[in-house]
């Protein structure tokens, strides 16, 4: 599969795309549904690109526990979900803003916990003098995560999982790893940037 920077951001929604009211940018949007953004951060690790994640702390009210991605609500602050994802990950992990190239984004997608999310996607790199350096913060990271993009990518380790939230059942995507159980809207987004990837090589191929 083609997973260098260029080709990434090939399939991806242009940056200047993600203005305005990112509800009207999704068809199940409810009225009570609040704007979020998170940044699905790429970075080279062991001369090999792997996905920047984390696990929320345990004390959290919600989601305690869960591989996620950096990022949260849209505040007024923020100029777009671009800006929300960047203060988030900032804010969780330490990592600078100018550290983050941004690519693109992924379909803005609607959690069951009522948010209404874009996947802002990132190359995170940095000058030779000026080195990435990540810090959780306790509030609300236990641990910061890097994990293989090959093996995030691959279909093989994808399954659907059925789980009942207010009476209802719900079919959500899980994807497998030796080491983290990674479900839900992080393991959906995943799936999707490998379904555009999937797709430009089978172009490719053709």
């Amino acid at each position: 599969m083609i997973t260098d920077a260029a080709n990434i951001a090939s399939v991806l929604t242009p940056a200047q795309q993600m203005t305005g009211n990112i509800k009207n940018m999704s068809v199940s949007a409810m009225a009570t549904d609040r704007p979020a953004a998170v940044l699905v951060g790429l970075i080279q690790h062991q001369n090999a690109l792997h996905i920047l994640m984390t696990r929320r702390a345990a004390h959290l009210a919600t989601h305690a526990g869960q591989i996620s991605f950096p990022g949260g609500k849209i505040e007024t602050d923020d100029n777009s979900p671009i800006d929300a994802a960047l203060r988030e990950a900032h804010e969780e992990v330490a990592l600078q803003p100018s550290h983050v190239t941004i690519l693109g984004a992924l379909s803005v997608l609607r959690s069951p916990a009522g948010f209404i999310v874009a996947p802002i996607v990132g190359m995170i790199t940095a000058d030779k003098a000026d080195e990435v350096q990540l810090a959780p913060d306790p509030a609300e990271v236990d641990d910061i995560l890097l994990l293989p993009l090959d093996h995030m990518l691959d279909r093989a380790n994808y399954r659907r999982e059925t789980y009942e939230r207010d009476g209802v059942d719900r079919e959500i995507w899980v994807i497998d790893h030796p080491a983290h159980y990674i479900w839900g809207l992080s393991a959906a987004i995943i799936v999707e940037l490998s379904d555009r990837l999937q797709m430009l090589s089978q172009k490719g191929a053709g």
